[in-house]
């Protein structure tokens, strides 16, 4: 079954949430699915942020610096607030240029528009990010990340808000070479957002991540916040006869993972779901199960979950991703043969609609995969091949 017939079947599965017994809950999330099926069947390592700043008149009369030195292959991502014109040079022109307040004229690459970038220089060595005006920008030089499909931000590089992401996969085939981060071979498929709390006259931001991780020839799926904060599981191992009959790792293996986000009186609440469509030769009722639940206990506030190029509470964009790493512990993952395919998807508020544009690595994650190549086959989704990791941008919505 490919990623298509996976889709259809994983809409079928979240109209079957009528049969959690929490009515209040029932009706929330069932007002979510309603309308999704025809939309989706139809519609078918550096890092940081510069602060370096030197004023003068002119031009680049503030102005800030740093050295990056770059492998074959390495690029680099920028995350580009407003009123900020970037430069990247080599060493030679950063030399010749000698600080502002005027702006270099000889550069590698320039752009003096806000936005999510990613720029290949023309060969390994040292260059020279250059930012004059607001120097207030996030960088990472790109040798290994998270691979998959990541939204950054919305049409015109506005946000998306949302109370639910979906993401649904189809991974047919998976043998892992090498892996660190856990004591067993393995890697993890990671759905990772953002949520704003809102409360009162303040907010506060959590970083959320729903996962289906595998180690050591077992599988489960884990809920965890602001990267060391444990929600939950449905690890369960069961072997009977001596045969593995729940819990162990085979291909292929399809569904879904998803989180949404509520309010009640007691609080916010954060759910962490998955669906299991198909593990080797067997196949299951599609059934969403919510193994976990994370209550904010603030009193009346609200949350949503936001896709937004501003800087998060680690310095990042606030993407919202979809993405393979390491099984955990901020390690990686090297493939001998990996074949998956992956969709992202929110709720828009009447119908499941892919993000209008993409990117195929995500930076919000701590794990990593190496060799794995993210083609895109769509708005929002990709097929997971090995391959030397690219990183470039997926579709062309506005």
């Amino acid at each position: 079954m490919r990623l298509g017939g996976v889709i259809a079947v994983v809409i079928i599965a979240l109209v079957a949430l009528a049969a959690i017994t929490n009515p209040s809950f029932n009706q929330f999330m069932l007002s979510l699915i309603r309308n999704a099926t025809a939309y989706i069947i139809n519609g078918t390592s550096a890092a940081g942020e510069q602060s370096i700043i030197h004023s003068l008149q002119g031009p680049c009369s503030s102005w800030g610096s740093v050295n990056l030195a770059f492998s074959n292959g390495e690029s680099l991502f920028l995350d580009v607030p407003n009123d900020s014109s970037i430069y990247l040079l080599t060493s030679d022109e950063f030399s010749q240029w000698g600080g502002g307040p005027n702006a270099p004229s000889n550069y590698v690459w320039f752009s003096s528009l806000p936005g999510i970038y990613v720029v290949t220089p023309p060969g390994p060595g040292n260059y020279d990010l250059v930012v004059c005006g607001n120097t207030d920008i996030a960088y990472r030089v790109l040798n290994y990340t998270a691979m998959g499909v990541a939204a950054y931000y919305g049409p015109r590089l506005g946000n998306i808000t949302t109370n639910a992401v979906l993401g649904i996969f189809n991974i047919t085939e998976a043998s892992i070479e090498n892996s660190t981060g856990m004591p067993g071979m393995g890697f993890s498929l990671q759905l990772n957002a953002y949520v704003v709390v809102k409360y009162g006259g303040g907010e506060f931001v959590h970083w959320v991540q729903d996962a289906l991780v595998v180690s050591g020839g077992e599988y489960w799926f884990q809920g965890e916040a602001d990267v060391t904060n444990y929600i939950g599981s449905s690890q369960n191992l069961i072997y009977e006869g001596g045969r593995c009959v729940l819990g162990c790792f085979v291909t292929p293996i399809s569904g879904a993972l998803i989180i949404s986000v509520n309010s009640t009186g007691q609080g916010v609440v954060i759910n962490y779901g998955y669906i299991l469509l198909g593990l080797g030769n067997e196949t299951f009722r599609p059934v969403v199960h919510w193994f976990a639940h994370q209550l904010i206990p603030i009193p009346n506030a609200t949350a949503y979950i936001i896709t937004s190029p501003s800087l998060g509470p680690y310095g990042w964009p606030m993407d919202t991703e979809f993405v393979v790493g390491g099984p955990g512990n901020g390690g990686g993952v090297e493939f001998g043969a990996l074949n998956a395919y992956l969709a992202l998807y929110y709720w828009n508020g009447t119908s499941w609609s892919p993000y209008p544009i993409t990117y195929t690595f995500g930076v919000s994650t701590g794990e990593y995969a190496i060799n794995v190549y993210s083609m895109p086959i769509g708005p929002s989704s990709v097929e997971l091949v090995v391959g030397r990791n690219n990183y470039q941008v997926i579709g062309s919505g506005n």
